[in-house]
């Protein structure tokens, strides 16, 4: 089972953004990652980062706590096939 991180508010992200003066570009090369995470997340896209890493990127850039932006969001294994051997 694999943490991702969902944003609890849209509109917060992007008033920090805003007061920060960060476009959604340089917020993603702050974040290493691509401009669309960032489009998509400000779009309401998608909601749930799956590297922790990028999250903890985006609350460094914009000077928040992390858990101001994100909470933990535990995945499942549901769609994962386990094979069992079948005795020939």
């Amino acid at each position: 089972m694999g943490t991702r991180h969902k944003l609890v508010s849209v509109d917060m992200l992007v008033k920090r953004m805003e007061a920060k003066s960060f476009s959604a570009r340089r917020l993603a090369r702050y974040a290493e990652c691509v401009p669309g995470t960032i489009d998509n997340l400000i779009a309401g896209r998608t909601q749930s980062l799956n590297k922790g890493r990028t999250a903890e990127l985006i609350c460094e850039a914009l000077d928040v706590p992390m858990d101001l932006f994100f909470v933990p969001e535990k995945t499942s294994t549901a769609g994962q096939t386990n094979k069992q051997k079948v005795a020939a």
